[in-house]
């Protein structure tokens, strides 16, 4: 229906955000919030034809350690 109603609109219909579905696997430095922040943004900005590139090259390693646990 959404993706209708974008073609209709002229618009293109993104629906590859993240609200709760951390990106990467469990322990990598996306696999994080801010790592979900960064995908999305960067996902905003393309599909808006924006330069994403210093986002993408963000690298969120050096701000979170994480040393959680994942059972899988």
């Amino acid at each position: 229906m959404l993706a209708q109603i974008g073609k209709e609109a002229g618009v293109k219909y993104v629906d590859k955000l993240r609200d709760d579905d951390l990106p990467s696997r469990p322990g990598d430095p996306d696999h994080s919030y801010l790592g979900l922040m960064k995908t999305d943004f960067v996902t905003m900005v393309s599909s808006l034809k924006g330069d994403a590139s210093g986002l993408s090259a963000f690298d969120s390693a050096d701000v979170v350690n994480d040393s959680a646990d994942y059972p899988q």
